[in-house]
């Protein structure tokens, strides 16, 4: 089957060869790391270059932990149900999305199509999962004895780093990311250099489905920024796939 051109995928920048040009995603807005480097994306399968990506700096891990941290008190201080209410829109989007979204992880992970719409759709289960939460997730109180009550809270911990692997471009990433954010947590994610156009879009998506500015961040690039986002003090959690 013929891969469709890369304009489908709106890219924020296109070279002359038609070469989306994937940035860090920080307070709702694309903007190109703090130092200008870019490694090219390549189709395993075609050994074709589809894109550049974003080589990131721990700089730019601190503009992208700087909005979530900003962006956690609004967020967290919504009630469960109102998170929940964009992650239902966002699990609409995704499904409607779905054969887009699979052509991109053709075009960045090498995979036929019938494996890609698979990733997606196994991807959204989980964002379903995630809009069940107000159900499943309530606090509760007990009373384990004559005069003695047990509060069962869970609160919400700040920014959570979510790091994943190449394999599964959507899947790996909806194993953490609308749990986190229904949670009441924002999130900064670091897909794998291998295959971020994906997520992109779906960064797009997100923003379509109403999630306020700020509660979902990306930072593109390699071991700098894993490192960065580790090591720094105001991350709260940090979530990771290896591959």
């Amino acid at each position: 089957n013929a891969l469709p051109a890369m304009a489908t995928t709106k890219p924020t920048t296109t070279t002359k060869d038609n070469i989306t040009e994937v940035n860090n995603y920080i307070n709702g807005s694309f903007v190109p790391p703090i130092k200008s480097s870019y490694l090219p994306v390549i189709n395993p399968s075609t050994s074709k270059e589809v894109g550049s990506v974003a080589l990131s700096s721990k700089d730019d891990v601190s503009a992208a932990v700087s909005a979530a941290s900003a962006a956690f008190p609004a967020w967290s201080n919504l009630t469960m149900k109102s998170r929940v209410a964009i992650l239902l829109k966002f699990h609409y989007l995704i499904r409607e999305h779905a054969t887009e979204l699979a052509k991109l992880i053709v075009i960045e992970n090498g995979k036929n199509m019938t494996e890609a719409l698979a990733d997606v759709a196994k991807g959204n289960e989980t964002v379903e999962y995630a809009c069940s939460l107000p159900q499943i997730a309530q606090g509760k109180t007990l009373q384990v004895s004559r005069e003695v009550t047990c509060t069962d809270r869970r609160d919400a911990l700040g920014v959570v780093a979510s790091i994943v692997p190449f394999n599964f471009p959507l899947m790996v990433p909806m194993w953490t990311v609308p749990i986190a954010l229904a949670c009441g947590n924002t999130v900064v994610l670091k897909p794998s250099e291998k295959v971020p156009l994906t997520m992109m879009r779906v960064a797009e998506l997100f923003k379509e489905a109403g999630l306020p500015d700020g509660v979902f961040n990306m930072v593109q690039g390699t071991k700098e920024v894993v490192e960065a986002l580790i090591d720094h003090p105001t991350v709260r959690a940090v979530t990771f796939v290896g591959s």
